[in-house]
């Protein structure tokens, strides 16, 4: 990969980055205003805002690590590692690279990984 195509990734990742934080920012001030109605409503409200805090929550965990993985590949780009898979150290195609800028493996290792174990 060039890099023309590294810097034109890493604006991706930055936008991808300020995207989810933004949205993490949203769903917590939606929360904080749920719970100032805590005291209003019946048992299906109560019940409702539970179930959108466990989906917050779920959601969250899954963007973190996504955040955690983009700014693995800021830092990377940044140490002039980017593009290496994590496992075997052969580079990510660059195909792989701009559908998911933050690829940490080649797609043989990551179907290697997500092959279900016997």
């Amino acid at each position: 990969m060039n890099k023309k195509d590294t810097a034109e990734l890493k604006k991706v990742l930055i936008q991808k980055k300020a995207e989810l934080l933004n949205k993490i920012q949203n769903a917590q001030k939606e929360l904080d205003a749920d719970a100032i109605d805590t005291n209003v409503g019946d048992e299906i409200d109560t019940a409702t805002q539970n179930s959108q805090k466990e989906m917050f929550f779920e959601f969250s965990a899954n963007d973190k690590i996504t955040m955690d993985a983009i700014n693995d590949a800021i830092g990377k780009i940044e140490k002039n590692e980017y593009g290496k898979c994590e496992c075997c150290g052969q580079a990510i195609s660059d195909e792989r690279l701009k559908a998911l800028p933050w690829s940490r493996y080649c797609i043989q290792c990551q179907e290697e990984a997500e092959r279900p174990r016997k």
